[in-house]
């Protein structure tokens, strides 16, 4: 995975920093996949760490770096914990303690996102007037949970999402016994923590199948029974990915387009499917899942939400 990461333009930016001798004292790493900003961090921290050095010494650094270990790349905070007021004190003390090693000293703030205001106010003193040799790497799953004053003191890393033949490619070597990762990849949204989550949480095609039936047969008489089997938020936003892909497969076979097919879901069962549904109301599908993702990022509650998806679809078959 961190080998996607080296070739987005948020790593060559900080890359060309480097290499023009122009590094920031501050950069904050935008990625709406927090299993994974630590990961990407940590790559930044070898990248400036081992700027300039032999090939040896560089290796050693790099994996130091990655064990936790390199005494002037601190990460905060401790795994487990959450980054408070005291936390963020402890680590400005730090800040005036010289590098062991070399010119730099690295301090990773792995989930700005998850800091109340108070512990984030506490750092823009020193973002402000960092001391010589210091770089912050912030990370943060989300723009808006970053005060303004805290991301105008840093630059700006955008990372949307990975390609998709990247997360294909990692989940291939990460899980070489695993027959669904085509369809896994696709539901990642091209976030390699998502994509993690599905391999770890059983098989994609066995929940797939029994999506497809409720497909076949959605009526207004199951709807209600329908919506209440999504219980989670967690189960209810990995069905909903799930859902948009079986409803672009249904598309597809309408478009007599077979070979195109991702979900993994039983051909025959699909096709019939595929015929209670006009192409348009396959169209409208997609946006309905939309509305009804954004509505669950807002804490809407689950089965309503789901249930509302289900009889917009109805209506328009």
């Amino acid at each position: 995975m961190m080998e996607i990461f080296r070739q987005t333009k948020a790593y060559q930016l900080v890359d060309g920093d480097l290499r023009q001798g122009r590094l920031s004292h501050a950069y904050l790493l935008l990625l709406p996949d927090a299993g994974s900003l630590g990961g990407c961090l940590r790559v930044l921290a070898q990248r400036i760490l081992t700027d300039g050095l032999a090939q040896g010494e560089a290796e050693r650094i790099a994996r130091l770096v990655a064990q936790d270990r390199h005494p002037d790349c601190r990460f905060f905070p401790a795994p487990g914990e959450k980054c408070g007021v005291a936390e963020v004190r402890s680590m400005l003390d730090e800040c005036y303690i010289k590098p062991v090693e070399g010119a730099r000293k690295i301090f990773i703030l792995g989930a700005v996102h998850d800091m109340l205001a108070a512990a984030q106010n506490k750092l823009l003193k020193v973002l402000e007037e960092p001391p010589a040799g210091v770089v912050f790497l912030l990370g943060s799953a989300s723009e808006y949970a970053v005060l303004s004053t805290v991301r105008s003191r840093a630059k700006r890393l955008d990372v949307h999402a990975f390609p998709e033949s990247a997360i294909e490619a990692y989940l291939r070597e990460k899980y070489p016994d695993r027959p669904d990762v085509k369809e896994i990849a696709v539901l990642s949204g091209g976030l390699p923590g998502r994509a993690d989550e599905l391999a770890q949480s059983g098989s994609v095609s066995g929940e797939c199948e029994r999506l497809v039936q409720l497909v076949l047969n959605l009526s207004p008489a199951s709807v209600p029974l329908a919506a209440r089997s999504f219980a989670g938020r967690g189960d209810a936003v990995r069905a909903l990915a799930l859902l948009r892909l079986i409803f672009r497969d249904l598309l597809m076979l309408r478009l007599g387009r077979e070979d195109l097919l991702l979900s993994g879901g039983d051909r025959r069962v699909l096709a019939k499917a595929a015929q209670r549904y006009p192409e348009t109301a396959l169209v409208r599908a997609q946006g309905y899942i939309g509305q009804c993702e954004r509505e669950l990022r807002a804490n809407a509650v689950v089965p309503m939400s789901i249930e509302a998806l289900l009889h917009s679809i109805l209506e328009d078959r």
